[in-house]
């Protein structure tokens, strides 16, 4: 494959990727089927990119103990082990096995980063703007109610389609989804404490 055609097919695919990260906002349901379904990967691959771009300018916006290729690995393999995870009890707690794809847990997951990117990167931006401490004067406490209700926001979207990732990828009903759920928090909190304990990650980039 020559170096044109990649340039099409990734240009192509990041327009379709722009065009679903406005469709998750405003039909996240028809969006997250469609996107489970979807064959595409540089689709996952521009977001995961995105991700390493994240990192790297974190690295030099703040004081950091670990490079930013290591944050990044360990941010893979936490996709990795959360998407494998999910995709292994799906195929236990299906009828039809055939019809779990591994395929269809990459690309769900990874457009449901898209909350966890754009929090990230605001609270990068708001740290050079509105660096702590921050003042408890009108505008201050102003600053943060909107930025409470902000992130707020961010959590609920992140929710929906994490949800809508789970369903349309794992086949299950809700409450196999949430007994999943759980499983999967018995081992990622303890997890996630232990990378925090080593100042990997002081919130889990997933």
């Amino acid at each position: 494959m020559d170096f044109k055609k990649i340039l099409v097919n990734f240009l192509a695919s990041f327009f379709v990727l722009l065009k679903r990260f406005i469709l998750l906002i405003i039909s996240p349901y028809k969006t997250m089927r469609k996107i489970s379904y979807e064959k595409d990967y540089y689709q996952p691959i521009i977001i995961i990119s995105l991700v390493f771009i994240y990192f790297k300018f974190i690295y030099y916006l703040r004081d950091k103990i670990y490079p930013a290729t290591l944050i990044y690995f360990l941010f893979i393999i936490n996709v990795l082990l959360t998407v494998i995870f999910f995709y292994l009890l799906s195929k236990l707690f299906s009828n039809n096995k055939k019809e779990i794809t591994f395929s269809s847990f990459v690309f769900t997951f990874s457009y449901s980063l898209f909350p966890t990117i754009i929090w990230f990167l605001s609270t990068s931006i708001l740290y050079i703007f509105l660096p702590p401490p921050r003042t408890f004067s009108i505008l201050g406490k102003g600053f943060s109610i909107f930025f409470v209700a902000y992130s707020m926001s961010l959590l609920i979207w992140k929710l929906i389609i994490g949800y809508l990732a789970m369903r349309f990828s794992s086949k299950q009903n809700f409450f196999k989804i949430i007994y999943m759920i759980i499983l999967y928090l018995i081992w990622f909190i303890p997890y996630s404490i232990f990378l925090y304990q080593f100042k990997l990650f002081r919130i889990p980039f997933i």
